[in-house]
């Protein structure tokens, strides 16, 4: 019934995106080709879809052989225009991702904000012309042109059954997918062949490779007091989609959740409440969990009380492609021929 009451905007925007996007096919509006070697990982849709570890990933694939130089939008930050994250930084300066990949990445990989995607990489490639660039979150940025484009969608909601914004979740048409030049099925349970090929039969009419990657769970890291045996969890989260986490969580945990928007800017008032919530529990078995992405603008606001009297706990993800190789392949494959 909602879907049916927000059809006429759902209408309107999508007339809207298909409109700038023929004036990009037809040449009205201008796409730059990205000089030299990069590649763009993005999604046709809004909310979570793993483009953060997926750059990551990328990342890790490639830093040893190539100089990265990684570029994002930095959303959520409080300042404007190009800018190159560096160590005196924090969140609310250059946003929590581009914060993330630096402390996971500097100094051997550069990270850069900015709104302008184009600007942008004309500084970048003045400051190291030879490198290879990662872009997150630039598939509808159509001004540039990047040389290779991985358009992820979230397995248990995959933009094939997605409607248009604001009915649905799109923010474009799915023929947008015929720009990708592989899609990624993300945060997959674990498949057999059988399954994967019935799910690459979906998307047949793309002529476009397609991926499957799951999230790894690491062991928990304490960023506060340790306990010796966790049983519950209070889950605190600042991002778009816990579904996937909080599942995993609750194979092993009970769970509470404390959920803030998608890229909240927390605050020491925030604080206060996780630690009122979490004192309302008598259970001395439950750790406070957060995210790597969350951990970036939280653990500044924790004094040293903070640490000491709170089981603050984080959980590190990682990326788990299946058909690695052939996945791996294709990356270096671009890479080596650009």
């Amino acid at each position: 019934m909602r879907k049916i009451g927000l059809l006429p905007f759902t209408i309107l925007y999508w007339l809207i995106t298909y409109t700038r996007n023929i004036l990009f096919d037809v040449g009205i509006l201008t796409s730059h080709s990205i000089p030299g070697k990069s590649i763009s990982v993005g999604n046709l849709s809004v909310g979570g879809t793993g483009k953060t570890p997926m750059v990551i990933y990328l990342t890790n694939l490639l830093q040893d052989e190539h100089s990265i130089q990684i570029l994002s939008r930095g959303y959520g930050r409080i300042t404007k225009g190009f800018r190159q994250v560096n160590s005196t930084d924090d969140a609310r300066n250059v946003g929590d991702e581009p914060l993330t990949y630096f402390q996971k990445f500097a100094p051997k990989t550069e990270v850069f904000v900015c709104e302008k995607r184009q600007v942008a990489i004309v500084k970048m490639k003045e400051m190291n012309p030879s490198s290879l660039i990662i872009l997150d979150d630039a598939f509808q940025h159509r001004h540039v042109t990047p040389g290779l484009q991985l358009l992820l969608t979230p397995f248990y909601e995959q933009f094939l059954t997605d409607w248009h914004l604001p009915s649905g979740n799109l923010r474009e048409s799915k023929k947008g997918a015929n720009r990708a030049d592989a899609i990624v099925l993300t945060k997959c349970p674990n498949l057999t062949k059988e399954e994967m090929d019935s799910h690459r039969k979906r998307y047949e009419s793309y002529e476009k490779p397609v991926f499957f990657s799951r999230i790894d769970y690491a062991e928990f890291q304490a960023i506060g007091q340790t306990i010796p045996f966790i049983k519950s969890i209070l889950l605190v989260t600042g991002i778009s989609s816990t579904t996937s986490l909080k599942n995993h969580l609750l194979e092993s945990y009970e769970v509470e959740e404390l959920k803030f928007g998608d890229h909240h800017s927390f605050t020491q008032g925030d604080i206060q409440e996780i630690h009122r919530k979490f004192d309302t529990f008598v259970n001395k078995e439950m750790a406070i969990v957060t995210t790597e992405k969350d951990l970036v603008k939280i653990q500044g606001l924790l004094s040293e009380t903070d640490r000491q009297t709170y089981p603050w706990y984080v959980l590190p993800i990682t990326v788990k492609m299946e058909e690695e190789e052939a996945f791996n392949s294709m990356i270096k494959d671009y890479v080596r021929s650009n």
